[in-house]
């Protein structure tokens, strides 16, 4: 499900997310942050297609990828942001 952070920061799966900042989190996870967040859409998150260019993916999609991957995002939560960490590991390894 895709949650949105609503006044304090809260620490997922080693990343701090700020107040309006907006991530994913199995459903099973929900029960123990819900009065933190407001869900913005209670399906699970797609997982990536691993055929489609990282570029074309939305922010669910680069997430799925980036944490199939063990990736860290840290605090990035925009599309750009987070094309750049991925890029970046890739680049790295």
């Amino acid at each position: 499900m895709l949650v949105e952070i609503k006044e304090i920061q809260v620490r997922h799966n080693g990343t701090l997310y700020e107040k309006g900042a907006s991530f994913s989190l199995p459903a099973n996870q929900y029960e123990r942050i819900k009065a933190h967040v407001i869900v913005l859409d209670e399906e699970d998150e797609p997982a990536a297609d691993p055929d489609k260019d990282i570029d074309e993916m939305t922010v669910p999609e680069l997430r799925a990828h980036a944490e199939k991957l063990r990736i860290d995002l840290g605090e990035a939560t925009k599309k750009d942001d987070i094309l750049e960490k991925i890029k970046a590991a890739a680049a790295a390894n």
